[in-house]
C-alpha cells in the first residue's frame, strides 16, 4: 500500500501512541496541580481547608463529661467589671462544700475601690488554702490550692516588641502561694474567626493556669515537653438555646443560682474554675467570647459561643485526663501530601468521568471516615481534608476536562486518520482482519515487526505469452481485473492480507498485520479455492493458476525510502515462497507447498511429497509436497504409492529402482501421465546428481 513518509508516521505516531502518551502527560499534568494544590493547602493559604481535618471530626467525636470538673459562672458586675464583693461567700461556700481546688479565671490586677472587699477574699483565700495570715498550714484544715489568672498586656514602642504579666493586687495575690506557682497566664490562641482549637500551655518563661493547677494536682505532665503543641480535645459543645434538653459538656452553674446555698454534694471533690457569665466582661461580646469546631458546622449557625472559662475548663480536663490532640509532624504531612497528590492525579486520570467521580467520592468519604477514626480512637489529626478536599477535587476537574479534550478533540482527529487508514487496508485485508485492525488502533510499528506467517505466491500460467498474441491491453486490464476481484475475494475469505499485485502474480500473506494461529491452513484454504474456481480465460484459452506456499518468520511493516513505502513482509520465508511457486512450471504441477506448511494442515487435504531440493542461494533442503485437493476416505492411489516408492529408492541411491519405480508412477497416472514423474525420469536419464535424493536447483 502506498504512503509517504510523512503519512505513515502520522499514521503510526498519532495513531498507535497519541493517545496513550496523550493520557500519561495529562495524568503527569494532573498529578503535579494535585500535588502542588495540596503544598499550597498546608500554608496560611489553605488554613480553612486544614482546619477542617480538625473540626470535621466533632460532629461525630465526644470525648465525655469530666465528672471532677465545675464551672460557676459570675452573673453579677459592678462597672466594666465582675463584682469583687461575692468573692468572699463563694469561696468560704466551695470550702465547705469539699471542693479540691479553685481556679479564677478573672482579673484581679487591680485593688477593689474597698479595700474590706479584697481582706475579706484574700482570708477566705487562706481559709480556704488552710493556712493562717503567715502562710503556715492550720493544724486539722486541708490544704487546698488556688489559681489566679496572670493579665498579659502588649507592649509595642519603637524598636521594642514585647508583654507585661500583671498579677492579683498584692492583697490577693499575699494570700496565695509564696512561691508564686498558684498564678499562671490564661491566654488562647486564635485565628480571625476566634475559633480556639490549640492547647496553649504558656509561654517559655511563664506556664498556663491550668498546666500548673493540673500538676499542682497530680497531673502525669511533665515540664520538659510543656511547649509541645497540644489541641484541645472538646468535651462537647455549648448547649443548643433551641433544645430544651440539651445540658452542658462540663457541669457550668450560675452565681445566682448558688448564692443562696449550694445543694450537699454539688461541688465536693471537684475543681471549680469561676469566671465571668457568656458575654458579661466588656461591651462587645466577642471579648471574652470563642467560637469551636461545633460552631462550624451547627446545622442553624445560632449555637452560643463559649466562653473563656469554659475554654479553661476543656483545657484542664485534656491536661488532668492526658487525653489532648495531637498533630502528626510536618515532615509527615508533607510526604502525605505529596504522595496522595502522585495517587490522586495518576488514579483519576485512569477512569473514565463517571466511573472517575464515584472513584473520587469513594476516596474522599474514606479520607473523612479515616480521619474521625483516627482523632477518636488514637487521638490524632492529621491533614486528610486538603487530599479529600483539595487535591481529588483539581485532581478529578482536570481527569474530566483531559478526559474531555482527549475524547472530542484528539480522538476526532484520530478517527479521521484511522478512517484513511482503514481505506487503505481495506484493499489489503478481509473485514474480519480490518476489524482485528482497529482494536489494536491500528497498531502497525514502523520498520516491520517479526512474525511467523504464511506467504503465498501466485502466478497465471502462460500469461506473459498470450498477452502478446492477444494485443488487446485494455482487454487483458479487464480480464485481469475481473480475476483479481474473484481472488481476492477467496483470499479475504480466510483472512489473508494481500500485500502486493504485481502483474499478474499476487502475493498474500497470513499472520500480518494481525497474528493468525491457523496461517498455514488458511492459506492451504485460500488456495485450493484459487485452483478450483478461478479460472481466467483470455480469448477463448483457459488459462490456470500456479501457487507456492511456504510458513516460516518475516519482517512485516512499511519498508521502502522517503519517497514510497508500502506494507509488505521480507525475509527468506517469502523468497521459499515465490521460488516455490516457480517450481510449479518444472514439475508442471498447481500448488506446491513446503514440508513446514504441511505439518500445520493435519489430514485436511491429501498431498504428495515432489522431493527433496536445495534451492539456489540456500544451504538448506526443503521438502516440496504437492497440494492434491481435500482428503478422501479411499486408500491413496496407486501412482501416488510407486511415486513415494521411487523416492526412496532416490534417497537409498538406488537409481535403477527409482527409475523404474517413476515410469510406474506415470504410467498409472493415467493417459496423461504424472508430469513429476516424468520430471525425474528426465533428470535420471541426463545422469544429472542426486545424493541421498536430494536434487540441487542451479536456476531460481
Amino acid at each position: 500500500m502506498p504512503a509517504s513518509k510523512q503519512t505513515r508516521r502520522r499514521f503510526l505516531s498519532i495513531i498507535q501512541n497519541s493517545e496513550r502518551r496523550t493520557r500519561v502527560v495529562a495524568a503527569i499534568i494532573g498529578l503535579l496541580l494535585a500535588v502542588a494544590s495540596g503544598v499550597l493547602a498546608l500554608t496560611r493559604l489553605g488554613g480553612g481547608v486544614v482546619t477542617l481535618s480538625y473540626d470535621l471530626p466533632f460532629i461525630f467525636h465526644r470525648v465525655g463529661t469530666p465528672d471532677n470538673i465545675a464551672i460557676i459562672c459570675m452573673d453579677e458586675t459592678d462597672g466594666d467589671a465582675v463584682d469583687r464583693k461575692a468573692q468572699p461567700k463563694l469561696l468560704d461556700m466551695l470550702s465547705e462544700n469539699g471542693a479540691t481546688a479553685v481556679l479564677y479565671d478573672l482579673d484581679f490586677q487591680s485593688a477593689w475601690k474597698d479595700p474590706k472587699v479584697d481582706e475579706a477574699f484574700a482570708a477566705s483565700i487562706r481559709k480556704f488554702r488552710g493556712v493562717d495570715a503567715d502562710n503556715k498550714p492550720l493544724a486539722g484544715q486541708k490544704q487546698r490550692p488556688v489559681f489566679f489568672a496572670f493579665v498579659r498586656e502588649s507592649i509595642r514602642k519603637t524598636g521594642i516588641q514585647g508583654e507585661r504579666l500583671f498579677p492579683p493586687t498584692d492583697v490577693i495575690a499575699d494570700a496565695g502561694d509564696p512561691s508564686g506557682e498558684d498564678k499562671g497566664i490564661v491566654a488562647f490562641l486564635h485565628d480571625e474567626r476566634f475559633t480556639v482549637r490549640e492547647l496553649t500551655t504558656g509561654t517559655p518563661d511563664e506556664a498556663s493556669m491550668t498546666w500548673k493547677a493540673a500538676v499542682a494536682l497530680g497531673a502525669n505532665l511533665d515540664e520538659s515537653t510543656r511547649l509541645k503543641p497540644r489541641w484541645l480535645n472538646y468535651a462537647g459543645p455549648t448547649p443548643d438555646p433551641a433544645d430544651p434538653n440539651a445540658t452542658p459538656a462540663i457541669a457550668s452553674y450560675h452565681w445566682k443560682d448558688l448564692k443562696e446555698g449550694i445543694a450537699p454534694g454539688l461541688l465536693r471533690n471537684k475543681i471549680v474554675i469561676v469566671g465571668g457569665s457568656p458575654g458579661i466582661v466588656g461591651a462587645a461580646a466577642g471579648e471574652d467570647l470563642f467560637s469551636t469546631p461545633f460552631h462550624r458546622f451547627h446545622h442553624r449557625s445560632n449555637l452560643p459561643l463559649m466562653s473563656g472559662v469554659e475554654l479553661q475548663a476543656n483545657a484542664l480536663a485534656n491536661l488532668m485526663r492526658g487525653n489532648w490532640l495531637t498533630r502528626t509532624p510536618v515532615g509527615v504531612e508533607y510526604a502525605f501530601i505529596i504522595g496522595a497528590g502522585i495517587v490522586a492525579g495518576m488514579l483519576l486520570s485512569c477512569f473514565r468521568p463517571f466511573k472517575a467521580v464515584g472513584v473520587a467520592t469513594a476516596v474522599a468519604v474514606a479520607l473523612v471516615s479515616y480521619g474521625v477514626w483516627k482523632v477518636h480512637f488514637v487521638g490524632v489529626w492529621f491533614p486528610w481534608s486538603v487530599p479529600a478536599f483539595v487535591q481529588i477535587p483539581v485532581a478529578l476537574v482536570w481527569a474530566i476536562g483531559s478526559n474531555a479534550y482527549i475524547e472530542r478533540f484528539l480522538k476526532l482527529r484520530l478517527t479521521e486518520e484511522q478512517g484513511r487508514l482503514k481505506e487503505a487496508f481495506s484493499r489489503l485485508v478481509s473485514p474480519k482482519v480490518l476489524q482485528q485492525l482497529e482494536l489494536s488502533g491500528y497498531d502497525v510499528k514502523p520498520g516491520g515487526d517479526r512474525v511467523i506467517a504464511a506467504i503465498m505466491f501466485t502466478d497465471i500460467e502462460g500469461f506473459t505469452e498470450m498477452s502478446e498474441k492477444v494485443r488487446n491491453p485494455e482487454q487483458i486490464v479487464a480480464t485481469l481485473n475481473d480475476y483479481f476481484k474473484r481472488t481476492t475475494r477467496h483470499i479475504f475469505d480466510y483472512n489473508g492480507t494481500i500485500t502486493k499485485f504485481i502483474g499478474d502474480a499476487i502475493v498474500a500473506v497470513w499472520g500480518a498485520p494481525v497474528a493468525d494461529p491457523e496461517a498455514a491452513k488458511n492459506a492451504v484454504n485460500a488456495a485450493w479455492k484459487l485452483h478450483e474456481s478461478d479460472k481466467l480465460v483470455v480469448d477463448g484459452q483457459e488459462l490456470r493458476t500456479r501457487v507456492g506456499i511456504h510458513f516460516g518468520d518475516v519482517v512485516a511493516g512499511y519498508i521502502g525510502t522517503e519517497q514510497h513505502s508500502d506494507y509488505t513482509v521480507i525475509g527468506d520465508a517469502v523468497n521459499s515462497a515465490a521460488r516455490l511457486e516457480g517450481l510449479n512450471k518444472m514439475f508442471g504441477t498447481s500448488i506446491l507447498i513446503t514440508e513446514e506448511v504441511k505439518q500445520h494442515i493435519g489430514t485436511d487435504y491429501r498431498t504428495r511429497r515432489v522431493g527433496k531440493f536445495r534451492m539456489k542461494g540456500r544451504s538448506e533442503i526443503s521438502i516440496v509436497h504437492e497440494l492434491l485437493g481435500p482428503a478422501r476416505q479411499e486408500a491413496e492411489p496407486d501412482w501416488i504409492v510407486a511415486h513415494h516408492e521411487a523416492l526412496a529408492a532416490l534417497e537409498k541411491n538406488d537409481r535403477p529402482a527409482a527409475q523404474k519405480l517413476f515410469e510406474e508412477a506415470n504410467t498409472r497416472r493415467g493417459r496423461k501421465g504424472d508430469p513429476v514423474a516424468a520430471y525425474y525420469l528426465a533428470h535420471l536419464a541426463d545422469g544429472k546428481p542426486t545424493a541421498d535424493g536430494v536434487i540441487d536447483l542451479l536456476s531460481k
